[in-house]
């Protein structure tokens, strides 16, 4: 079993990395992207990201941030673009990003329009109806979603959290530009979002490598065991009566029944969250994550 999961685990890397973004932008700490060759210009607004990493993610409140990326996908060539978003409001339009001129079929982007129910029109805009690939989605406020989507020269894609939500075939992009804006279209503001993981490849991702793409980036959830209620018995009865434990918000127990103290650590994506055992499961953010457990040093008794 564990040799399976391995390899299932080794196949899912090496189909996501068979094909390596030629931007990233992580947005920890910097607006910088990962080799450190280009950069956002704007006002930087750093919050916590989906794995509660602090200042792991990039808030937009009404306002765009752009970068001038010389090697963007021009004219009908092959592209993939990747983001992690969370919706702070979802009444207005939110345009999470874009690229490409005001003209028919030279720009290509993504915006989330705004909703009063829990459905919202999820559009590929390429400027001009006839261009745009627009999908009905399920939409909820403070929640993160991954935006994938992906052109090979004749087919439109749009994904959601690994998942294909529309595809077109016909469309002919006609892309021409080298600045990519997040929070606005073409000059125009609109966002109320944080976002995180830029990702943009000059390929089509497949199928699997967008799901396999979303496995490996999304957030992990720590699942606590159910507390179980201690049996004391009834004065005069005779019997025995199950009595109700209080619930326990702690992540584990600092010891176990023998008494050996614990060291409890926190991980998510390879980076350590919380080190200790006086952590709440209520101060962690949704998601999933990886826990170590270690027995701590006994400690030693010494004369004076």
């Amino acid at each position: 079993m564990k040799k399976l999961l391995l390899t299932l685990m080794f196949v899912s890397y090496l189909n996501v990395n068979a094909q390596n973004p030629i931007q990233e932008f992580n947005f920890n700490g910097t607006l910088n992207n990962a080799n450190n060759t280009t950069s956002f210009m704007g006002t930087d607004n750093f919050v916590t990201d989906r794995a509660g990493v602090v200042k792991g993610a990039q808030r937009l409140s009404n306002k765009a941030l752009e970068a001038v990326i010389d090697n963007l996908p021009q004219e009908n060539s092959a592209r993939t673009v990747s983001i992690w978003v969370k919706f702070n409001d979802i009444s207005s339009a939110n345009y999470i990003w874009g690229y490409g001129t005001a003209y028919n079929a030279q720009y290509c982007g993504l915006l989330q329009q705004g909703t009063t129910s829990s459905n919202s029109d999820l559009s590929l805009a390429g400027w001009g109806a006839t261009n745009d690939v627009i999908v009905s989605t399920a939409l909820a406020k403070d929640v993160w979603y991954n935006y994938t989507i992906t052109y090979d020269g004749k087919v439109s894609k749009i994904y959601r959290n690994g998942q294909l939500l529309k595809s077109v075939n016909g469309i002919t992009r006609a892309t021409k530009g080298n600045i990519f804006r997040m929070g606005e279209i073409n000059i125009t503001v609109g966002i109320n979002a944080d976002v995180d993981d830029l990702k943009i490849y000059d390929v089509a991702l497949t199928d699997s490598q967008v799901t396999a793409l979303y496995d490996s980036s999304k957030p992990l959830v720590v699942i606590a065991e159910p507390v179980v209620a201690p049996k004391v018995a009834t004065s005069g009865k005779g019997k025995t009566a199950t009595k109700a434990a209080a619930p326990n918000a702690s992540i584990i127990a600092t010891s176990d029944v023998s008494g050996v103290s614990k060291n409890v650590e926190v991980y998510s994506q390879g980076q350590k969250v919380v080190g200790n055992n006086s952590m709440s499961i209520n101060d962690l953010p949704e998601g999933t994550y990886l826990l170590k457990i270690t027995n701590a040093p006994s400690k030693k008794i010494t004369s004076k």
